[in-house]
């Protein structure tokens, strides 16, 4: 007994939602990250960063870029579910349209965007946090070289010795700084533009149901 025809043949798959896609892509781009973050464990990055720069700051970006991604994938998780048909946000665009409210089209704008501003403020805390630790490790040095008794050539010796850990300072936290910019600033910018991926399809849909 043959089958019809279309029971062997291939169905239609279903096109990913490009909100679904980002959160995924998060995903691998996070456990990437954590891996890169065993990786530098074994090979005693972190001890090393630890060591080089006693100010702390350098694990402070860390710890706030970890933190800020994490919010991220959150971020990207709520966009993936407002994507769907019934989202909350479709149903607060429509309530407040069919209350007249002639700003609806602001609110669900606030509502998509308004938490991205405050975490591109922490993602340019980074690098300021990098800027303060290249001032500090600049002042640790300046304040070896007053504290130099002499410039006879034990003593630079000993000074140039000294100097290194200002200058490590500086270096390690100037690094922490723009490698969490980069890879915050990345992540925030998806979501920007999922975001108005997002508003534009809810804007679409209610055009449709007029």
């Amino acid at each position: 007994m043959s089958l019809p025809r279309r029971a062997w043949l291939p169905q239609a798959r279903r096109a990913p939602d490009p909100a679904e896609t980002l959160f995924w892509a998060w995903a691998l781009a996070a456990g990437v990250a954590l891996f890169a973050a065993w990786w530098m464990r074994q090979a005693g990055w972190w001890r090393r960063l630890v060591e080089g720069d006693p100010s702390g700051i350098s694990i402070g970006i860390a710890v706030l870029a970890a933190v800020l991604t994490l919010w991220c994938g959150r971020r990207a998780w709520r966009l993936w579910q407002e994507s769907l048909p019934g989202g909350a946000w479709a149903c607060a665009y429509l309530a407040d349209r069919r209350a007249g409210l002639p700003q609806c089209a602001e609110l669900l704008s606030e509502r998509a965007h308004g938490p991205h501003e405050t975490a591109w403020w922490f993602a340019s805390a980074a690098i300021k946090l990098g800027l303060l630790g290249t001032v500090v490790g600049f002042i640790v040095m300046a304040m070896q070289i007053a504290d130099t008794p002499g410039f006879e050539i034990e003593q630079i010796q000993a000074l140039l010795q000294q100097m290194t850990r200002g200058m490590a300072i500086a270096l390690y936290t100037t690094l922490a700084g723009l490698v969490a910019n980069l890879w915050l600033g990345l992540q925030l910018m998806l979501l920007d533009r999922m975001a108005d991926r997002v508003v534009a399809g809810i804007l679409q849909s209610a055009a449709a149901q007029r």
